[in-house]
């Protein structure tokens, strides 16, 4: 029995030294460096990353998770998606959509542009012009330009997210590993 141990605690020690040592590069970001002991090949090579908070090699992928915690059903009369906690936490980044700029900018525009035609119109039928009607159209044509400028502002805005930022984002996601002991999130750039 005692000679058993003896082997057991022989397979194990291969095993501890082939972690992977994670250093905090820079903010944020954490870099992976294998290291491997000479010999066959041993269980802990499937998985070379170890958290280095608390040691353990159950590390996941974010879009593993995300994944694996959410469940669509569908039943006669409804249907729906069912997330877990861990899987709501690692929810991946989403491109901005260009509705809201329109249903924020949408109604002022419209508004102003009509009582600038109303002015502008009610300045052209009567002769007499008075300068009320005058300055209360021009003030109207300004902020419909006003609420013209800041739909375009924002919907560039948006462009440019989905540009720029949100690529960079979802390639963070993916490369996102968390402990699933100890609930770590890590960047691995591998």
């Amino acid at each position: 029995m005692r000679l058993a141990g003896l082997r057991h605690a022989k397979r194990i020690g291969p095993i501890r030294t082939n972690r992977a040592k994670l250093s905090v590069g820079g903010t944020g970001v954490v870099s992976c460096r294998q290291v491997r002991a000479t010999g066959m090949a041993t269980v802990s090579q499937l998985n070379p990353y170890h958290c280095d908070q608390c040691g353990i090699a159950n590390i996941v992928a974010a879009p593993v998770l995300y994944q694996q915690g959410t469940h669509t059903y569908s039943t006669r009369f409804h249907s729906g998606t069912t997330q877990s906690f861990s899987a709501q936490a690692v929810t991946p980044p989403r491109p901005r959509g260009y509705l809201r700029p329109f249903l924020v900018w949408g109604p002022a525009l419209a508004f102003f542009s009509l009582w600038t035609l109303i002015g502008f119109d009610s300045i052209l039928e009567l002769r007499r012009i008075t300068m009320f009607k005058a300055e209360l159209a021009f003030v109207f044509l300004a902020l419909c330009v006003t609420s013209l400028a800041g739909m375009v502002f924002n919907l560039r805005k948006v462009a440019r997210y989905n540009r720029e930022v949100y690529p960079r984002l979802h390639w963070n996601w993916e490369h996102t590993y968390i402990c699933r002991r100890c609930g770590r999130f890590r960047l691995i750039l591998s």
